[in-house]
């Protein structure tokens, strides 16, 4: 089984460099091949290979909207990585790029081979059946279909005005929804859920709309018999 860390955003400064050091010993390798994966915007990045980098692993970008690329290419880095990184931007042009280009295969092929998955925003809904993401045609909230790794749909910045407004769609989907707040993290490790909180915010939430109980919302720090059944 896999590992995939869900981050809702933040995880900035000083702790982003605890949240690295993390996730590269979920890797089991003292330094993993690091792959980032900037469909989500446009591929206009690297984000954090510098990061990685500077803590010894190898790295490397997958750039999927380039004209060279093949399947093969796309396998082939894959399966190198050990660690692959998925930042936040356009949630709906990300899906539609890995459809098209046969990557949500091979994306799918990482986690059962073991390896870590992560980002935020997109990066962080991407993994799941289902997204909310605001990448509609005027920056309109819209559901995305997913790679479906994590069988519900997520909510990323899930804090303030903005991206409260999920609370009048949560009942517009069949699934039940997981909700991260910034400087939270969803962690499915190996068949189970846990939680990570920045403690520079120990107060931040993630919150669990139940669909098969009229999309009650629950706060997941305050409720593990829920983490634990899902």
């Amino acid at each position: 089984m896999g590992r995939i860390i869900a981050i809702g955003g933040g995880f900035d400064n000083e702790y982003a460099w605890d949240l690295a050091e993390y996730i590269i010993g979920l890797s089991g390798k003292e330094h993993p091949n690091y792959l980032e994966i900037p469909t989500t915007c446009y591929d206009s990045g690297p984000c954090d290979v510098g990061r990685y980098s500077k803590m010894g692993c190898d790295t490397d970008v997958l750039y999927l909207t380039h004209p060279y690329i093949t399947e093969e290419l796309i396998a082939e880095k894959t399966r190198w990585a050990d660690v692959i990184h998925v930042p936040g931007g356009n949630l709906e042009f990300c899906l539609k790029t890995w459809k098209k280009t046969g990557a949500v295969k091979y994306l799918r092929e990482a986690f059962d081979a073991g390896k870590v998955l992560f980002g935020g925003s997109s990066g962080s809904m991407c993994w799941f059946r289902q997204g909310f993401d605001d990448c509609g045609p005027r920056g309109d909230f819209m559901f995305v279909d997913c790679i479906d790794i994590i069988p519900y749909n997520n909510v990323p910045h899930y804090e303030g005005e903005f991206w409260h407004q999920f609370d009048e769609y949560a009942n517009k989907t069949p699934l039940s929804t997981i909700a991260c707040e910034n400087d939270t993290a969803l962690c499915y490790i190996d068949g189970k859920y846990s939680l990570k909180i920045s403690p520079r915010r120990p107060d931040a939430r993630v919150w669990f709309f139940d669909a098969n109980d009229g999309y009650k919302r629950y706060d997941l720090t305050q409720h593990p018999e829920i983490l634990e059944k899902l």
